[in-house]
């Protein structure tokens, strides 16, 4: 992968994913197939974010956000949710931003 500057930038787009809500005491609820606005943004070369959320409900039944962290290009650590969505994986690395470690590690 080539070696750019992240820029300053938001994206916004639509995906689709099976989501499952669990906590210490195990599987709260799962849904196949939810329709998901998805927000991605870079506010510089260290530092962006990510939010998703049901179209269906407008958030009300799934919601998340969370803070993403790079350096030289690369993700390097993230917080909000469990597991990093492949749809946020995709869409930084179209925007340059290398996730390939990182999505190493969540396949593990």
């Amino acid at each position: 992968m080539k070696t750019t500057t992240l820029k300053p930038q938001e994206v916004t787009f639509e995906a689709t994913q099976s989501l499952q809500l669990e906590n210490s005491f195990g599987v709260l609820r799962n849904q196949q197939d939810v329709k998901l606005h998805v927000t991605i943004g870079i506010k510089d070369e260290g530092y962006g974010y990510f939010e998703f959320y049901d179209i269906e409900s407008g958030g009300d039944d799934w919601y998340a956000e969370g803070g993403l962290w790079f350096r030289d290009n690369q993700l390097t650590d993230y917080d909000g949710v469990f597991s990093l969505p492949n749809f946020v994986l995709d869409k930084l690395e179209e925007l340059g931003v290398n996730v390939e470690e990182m999505r190493e590690t969540l396949n593990d």
